[in-house]
């Protein structure tokens, strides 16, 4: 049954979780313009993943960039390399305790995304000086692609597996060749 393949439980909470920003940030306090629905009010987003959180190094939307995962892979297909570029100041992965997140195994990225509508203090936090190269670390697949190709990922039946395995994966040798 399609309904049984679909549900997922609902993981155990970690009691840290991972959260991105170009800023250094003393508090954390939920933001308007970072919500999942027009209905929904201010949130603070993270994740128990520091790959999943190294994607958010620098702002962006689904009108250039696709995130998702592969058989458990994390990637990110960039449609804009010279706007990612300009964008990649590097920032923070900061270290925040998981009490007043939520997940939502119905929304987002799932089990890999948790809000908070509470402001929370970060108990740590590790700066990179490029987004780019914290994503390649953290082991997810950047993939720069034109306007065209990215239009047929976002129209695949296979959510777009066939395509992605015909790109090349950036790698920190290539990044500056792209």
């Amino acid at each position: 049954m399609e309904s049984e393949r679909n549900f997922q439980t609902k993981p155990e909470k970690p009691p840290v979780l991972y959260h991105a920003s170009q800023a250094d940030i003393e508090l954390l306090t939920p933001r308007a313009i970072t919500r999942r629905e027009r209905d929904s009010g201010p949130m603070i987003f993270a994740s128990p993943d520091k790959a999943i959180a190294a994607a958010f190094l620098f702002p962006w939307d689904d009108s250039w960039v696709k995130m998702g995962t592969i058989e458990d892979e994390p990637y990110m297909v960039i449609s804009d390399e010279l706007r990612f570029r300009q964008l990649d100041k590097g920032g923070y992965i900061y270290s925040i305790p998981s009490q007043t997140f939520e997940t939502d195994m119905e929304k987002g990225l799932r089990a890999l995304e948790y809000t908070s509508s509470e402001a929370v203090r970060p108990t740590g936090r590790e700066f990179f000086p490029s987004a780019l190269d914290a994503m390649i670390d953290y082991g997810i697949k950047v993939y720069f692609v034109d306007k065209e190709i990215f239009t047929e990922l976002e129209g695949a039946p296979d959510q777009g597996k066939e395509i992605m395995s015909k790109l090349t994966v950036v790698n920190k040798e290539s990044k500056s060749n792209s």
